[in-house]
């Protein structure tokens, strides 16, 4: 387990960005794993399928809380077709330990270490099982 707990994902734990609340959302997303039960509660707007405000209470695992610091942190902007090619690559990282990303998603490399642990999918995929309902995916 000390391989999933490096100094750079707990640092990212203490950095999760956009964690208030949105007053007037499009969609809020609830999500919770349950293996660990670890909960990510998002709000976001939308316009021309694109993310412009985000907001997200994290209650999950420093693996899940890091998760949602990367993905937090470049989800302004993001529209459906950037999702689905991050959440396949993050997908097939997540079952087989291989990352590929590009330079702005290159952070999310720092949990492939999850794949031998799968009690611990469940935390990492909630940012992305959030946005996949956010998408519509």
């Amino acid at each position: 387990m000390a391989e999933l707990y490096t100094k750079e994902i707990l640092r990212l734990t203490t950095r999760i960005p956009l964690t208030e609340r949105l007053a007037a959302p499009d969609i809020t997303v609830v999500k919770t794993s349950r293996l660990c039960g670890s909960r990510l509660t998002a709000d976001a707007t939308l316009k021309d399928g694109v993310i412009t405000q985000f907001g997200q209470e994290v209650k999950a695992c420093a693996l899940g809380q890091a998760t949602a610091a990367i993905v937090g942190g470049r989800v302004i902007g993001l529209d459906k077709a950037t999702f689905e090619d991050i959440n396949a690559r993050f997908r097939h990282m997540v079952a087989t330990g291989v990352a590929d990303f590009p330079e702005a998603w290159a952070d999310l490399a720092l949990l492939a270490p999850v794949k031998d642990h799968p009690g611990r999918k469940g935390s990492v995929m909630l940012p992305f099982d959030v946005l996949a309902e956010v998408f519509g995916v």
